[in-house]
């Protein structure tokens, strides 16, 4: 029988590479979701049931995503600890995917949510995106180029199929956002609609939303993922 030649090579240069799998995920519950006086903001520790919600969530991964990227925030970390814990990752970093703080941390230091409850709403009244609230805080157009920047790296040429982005819930709000409206000015009306938003979006703890980079224009770019396992 005469042997056929081998197929000449398939030219994959040029071709689009497949989007990677980007997934969000909020922290556990916290001391002050759980309305308990808290530290400084970085400082914020899972509560038991927080705990069980990170153990529960790495449970739910088949195989280990390719990075694992946490906050410097103490509450990410635990959170991302049980899947680290449990599956090999290649690759672990910390990125500045803090959550959004807009208030004076060491005046409000050893405070509780509700305790703060009254300068939250003269801040979001004032409904100002440059303004800052004192030691520690943020204005809120310093938050979005912050959430703009990690956009922008996680839409980079990077050589990672899959990521878990364990961080918070004002950055996964932003995120979604800033996908919808690329370019849009950051201005009293932007932070309008964030907060505005923000009790109909706001992810639950241990939740899981992928990021479509490529999402077209109608098509929502940050969706939640079913509460089953994860295939990446």
């Amino acid at each position: 029988m005469k042997r056929l030649p081998p197929p000449p090579p398939v030219e994959t240069t040029g071709l689009p590479r497949p989007e990677p799998v980007i997934l969000l995920i909020r922290h556990g519950e916290s001391e002050a979701n759980a309305g308990l006086p808290t530290p400084s903001p970085a400082e914020i520790r899972l509560t038991g049931r927080g705990h069980a919600q990170a153990a529960a969530l790495a449970g739910r991964f088949a195989s280990p995503p390719d990075l694992v990227v946490v906050s410097p925030y103490r509450r990410t970390r635990e959170t991302a600890a049980p899947l680290l814990a449990a599956l090999r990752v290649p690759l672990v970093e910390e990125w500045p995917i803090e959550e959004f703080t807009y208030l004076d941390t060491r005046r409000l230091a050893g405070t509780t949510e509700a305790e703060r409850s009254g300068v939250v709403k003269e801040y979001w009244d004032r409904c100002d995106p440059f303004a800052t609230f004192g030691e520690g805080a943020e204005s809120f157009a310093r938050f979005v180029a912050r959430v703009d920047a990690v956009i922008e790296r996680l839409r980079g040429p990077g050589k990672v199929r899959s990521a878990a982005v364990f961080t918070h819930g004002y950055v996964i709000h932003a995120t979604a956002l800033r996908l919808r409206e690329p370019g849009a000015p950051v201005d009293a009306g932007m932070m309008r609609r964030f907060r505005g938003s923000w009790a109909e979006n706001a992810p639950g703890h241990c939740e899981v939303r992928r990021v479509a980079m490529a999402a077209k224009a109608g098509e929502e770019p940050v969706v939640p993922l079913a509460e089953t396992a994860i295939v990446l």
